[in-house]
């Protein structure tokens, strides 16, 4: 006899699932209450821990269309199945085909988070200015640099001379002087507070301080670190 596993799936689970959706269009959940997804280009890789454990392995390769599915109700439960998780609240009720593993990029290991030299908190209020201030201003870089002293973290254009800029100094210096970039299309994260952490080996580790969610994002190569 086939296995059911039936559940509700939490306002934070699904509410982590659409931000995965904007690293990577299809996902594999795998069984326990670890979700993890990776971008195309492998620069993004971004785990959580959420409240449900799942039985059923099952990949989605379309994530948009299936929360699209999910979005037609109001607390619905979901039966996981061997071929597809049917979606259902009282009279209503949606059938979800998964999709070939195959046809979905998934993590294939963890990330192994070099040791790195720079630390600070990232408040919430302080990343949405600088997520607003690119959108604004039309800004693809996020600079993060210190002079020694004062840590920065700027959004421009570094291509542009003449780019607008916006900065938010974020901790005090170390002694080193650094530029660490990042490209805003690369940072994917929920809104909230962070601990970032920085290695000149070319990754920034984003770890969430109020919910188990963490990303790793890749530096642009022409990144620069001067020990102090």
């Amino acid at each position: 006899m086939e296995k059911v596993n039936q559940m509700k799936l939490s306002d934070n689970t699904l509410n982590l699932l659409n931000n995965f959706s904007t690293i990577n269009s299809g996902i594999t959940v795998k069984s326990g209450n670890e979700i993890t997804t990776v971008s195309a280009m492998k620069n993004i890789f971004a785990k959580a821990i959420v409240d449900e454990t799942f039985e059923q392995e099952h990949s989605i390769y379309d994530l948009s269309e299936y929360l699209g599915a999910v979005s037609l109700f109001d607390t619905p439960d979901f039966v996981f199945n061997g071929e597809s998780v049917n979606v259902n609240e009282g009279d209503n009720s949606v059938t979800y085909y998964y999709a070939d593993p195959q046809m979905v990029i998934s993590p294939q290991k963890d990330i192994t988070m070099p040791e790195p030299e720079i630390t600070f908190d990232l408040d919430g209020d302080v990343l949405g200015s600088l997520l607003k201030a690119s959108s604004v201003l039309s800004l693809p870089d996020m600079v993060l640099s210190s002079d020694g002293t004062t840590v920065e973290l700027t959004v421009k254009d570094k291509k542009n001379a003449t780019s607008n800029v916006y900065s938010r100094t974020v901790a005090q210096g170390n002694g080193s002087t650094y530029e660490m970039f990042l490209r805003m299309d690369n940072i994917k994260v929920l809104g909230g507070d962070y601990t970032v952490f920085v290695s000149s080996k070319g990754i920034a580790h984003f770890t969430n301080r109020n919910i188990s969610v963490e990303y790793f994002i890749a530096l642009e190569p022409d990144s620069t670190y001067n020990e102090g």
